[in-house]
């Protein structure tokens, strides 16, 4: 989790689905002591983790939408 002298001055904002809220609201009732931001701000770093030491399992999570072309 972050530091406690760590600064959050920078935004991100993302489109999710309903099963990414849904997971996130489940894990936020199951870890009361935690915020809904901070349950995924703590999942983005555990993912950015994952992938730094294996960049290719950004091809299991990624949505596949029909018609689109892989770059």
């Amino acid at each position: 989790m972050a530091k406690s002298d760590e600064r959050l001055d920078h935004q991100v904002a993302m489109r999710v689905s309903e099963e990414d809220i849904t997971r996130l609201a489940a894990l936020a009732e199951r870890i009361p002591i935690a915020s809904r931001n901070a349950i995924a701000r703590a999942a983005l770093r555990i993912g950015l983790e994952a992938l730094e030491a294996n960049p290719s399992r950004i091809v299991d999570a990624a949505p596949r939408k029909a018609g689109r072309k892989a770059r």
